[in-house]
């Protein structure tokens, strides 16, 4: 549990630097909470002071320093109300998650995903401005503490400090105040196809029965996507899909897809190409996976975007969790489907295993459109995003979940050290690192001598990321156990 000297409500860039100044003049290590969504515990400050954003939640429409009209988002904003206001205020949509309670100051930092992304790239791919409390100051100088107002076409520092906003991750080099999106972010679709089909872990024809099932649909999916994700395609640009590949003590493995145009043909072809080959046969959804059940007989629907939206949006019960990440860039390899098999149906006496899962989302497509180095996210060829995923209520349980998480994950990429390894010039690889937005302190922590985390959150752009940390926080006074490290002398 953490223990904070005590939490302070910014409500203003007026507080928020009082806040910081406060803090730092005391010899405190600040923290930022915006929405409490951190997979970690690099918010928990115990003996610091945890700044809380959550009264900073306006979304409105304004100019940027530039003068240019665009959407501003501050970072106490959940995506829910960014979602609501956006659309129902202005018709607009930006590209984020489906949790609706994630903070939008460490959800747009860290890079931001949804259901529209193959259509219209990452959060961060829209971004022209960020609002940063900064504080400078060298060892021998008494530190400045203001506000930064950092945008897309600054040159020098500043841009460097936007730039760093594109997916370096929260925490790192101040509180973001807000954020500014073009005002050319997307209309979302008027209406969007729903689909959400299930194939069930017991009985004669399940997938316990015929393993052969398992290892064809996991093939299917990573195959397919593989074909539809490049930055050119055209045809399944528009389809966003999660394969839930449950632990059988689940009752289900789901696969939810949303397409959003009119014409549900390609949306029906997707669903075939996942079900050829196999004897089990899918059924409606079954049992809630990840806090979500869509529960739809015909096994697709049409409905209006923003119900859409409403209906895969979940974050479940309160409860606790360890999560991993991968990029792949290739289909799943025949090992790493027996090892998915192998892990998922294990038994785990003492264990809760029902909310175990690994989630597949699709990826690529408009996402892969930039070029590694022009945002801070340098995963921009790959087909697939996965999170592995537990979540279990009796802390008893703790140490059976997390054990079981880190042997499953190092299993999965054995051949590559027991990690999603990353390509790099000399390395094509079918993996490239993990997610920053989904930490995972087994990838190591600041204090390692050499951690894995800089490598695979960041690839070769984590030098440039010290040099903003070396200008902008050179008494790194906003750290966590993975935070951007200054660079060593």
């Amino acid at each position: 549990m953490s223990e904070p000297r005590y939490i302070q409500l910014v409500h203003d860039d007026v507080s928020a630097v009082q806040a910081v100044r406060e803090a730092v003049g005391n010899g405190l290590r600040p923290t930022v909470r915006s929405g409490g969504h951190c997979y970690e515990d690099f918010v928990a400050n115990t003996g610091g002071v945890i700044l809380d954003m959550s009264l900073m939640n306006d979304v409105q429409r304004g100019v940027d320093k530039r003068g240019l009209p665009a959407y501003v988002v501050e970072a106490g904003a959940t995506n829910w109300d960014v979602v609501t206001t956006l659309f129902r205020r202005f018709g607009k949509a930006v590209p984020g998650g489906s949790c609706y309670s994630v903070g939008s100051g460490g959800h747009v930092a860290g890079g931001g995903f949804g259901f529209l992304s193959r259509r219209h790239g990452l959060v961060v791919d829209h971004l022209t401005q960020v609002d940063v409390v900064t504080v400078r100051g060298g060892p021998d100088q008494p530190p400045v503490v203001e506000v930064t107002r950092a945008h897309r076409d600054d040159e020098g520092p500043e841009g460097e400090l936007f730039w760093a906003h594109t997916g370096g991750g929260g925490g790192n080099f101040g509180v973001v105040l807000r954020y500014y999106f073009a005002h050319t972010v997307p209309e979302p679709p008027p209406h969007v196809w729903l689909s959400s089909i299930a194939w069930p872990w017991q009985g004669d024809d399940g997938l316990l029965a015929h393993p052969e099932d398992f290892a064809r649909l996991v093939e299917n999916f990573g195959t397919f996507f593989a074909a539809h994700s490049g930055k050119d395609e055209q045809v399944h640009r528009g389809l966003f899909s999660i394969l839930k590949l449950t632990h059988k003590a689940n009752g289900n493995v789901v696969l939810l897809s949303q397409w959003d145009e009119e014409d549900p043909g390609p949306l029906d072809a997707f669903v075939g190409a996942m079900e050829a080959g196999m004897t089990t046969r899918s059924t409606a959804q079954l049992f809630s996976v990840g806090g979500i059940a869509v529960h739809l007989p015909e096994k697709r629907r049409r409905m209006p975007w923003f119900q859409a939206t409403q209906t895969v949006n979940g974050s479940g019960d309160n409860q606790r969790g360890k999560y991993k990440s991968a990029y792949h860039r290739r289909p799943f390899t025949p090992d790493q489907i027996a090892s998915l098999h192998s892990w998922l149906t294990e038994d785990v006496p003492g264990a809760d295993m029902s909310k175990t899962l690994v989630q597949a989302d699709s990826y690529g497509c408009r996402i892969n459109v930039p070029a590694p180095g022009d945002t801070a996210v340098p995963q921009r060829d790959s087909v697939l995003k996965l999170q592995y995923q537990s979540y279990w209520t009796d802390s008893a349980e703790d140490a059976l979940h997390l054990d079981y998480m880190r042997r499953f994950y190092a299993d999965v990429y054995r051949e590559t050290g027991g990690v999603p390894e990353i390509t790099d010039e000399r390395h094509d690889r079918a993996t490239d690192g993990a997610y920053v937005n989904y930490p995972d302190t087994d990838l190591g922590v600041a204090t390692d001598p050499d951690p894995a985390y800089p490598r695979l959150y960041y690839k070769g752009n984590y030098r440039r990321l010290q040099a903003v940390k070396h200008f902008w926080d050179p008494g790194d006074v906003f750290h966590h156990k993975q935070s951007v490290r200054p660079p060593r002398a």
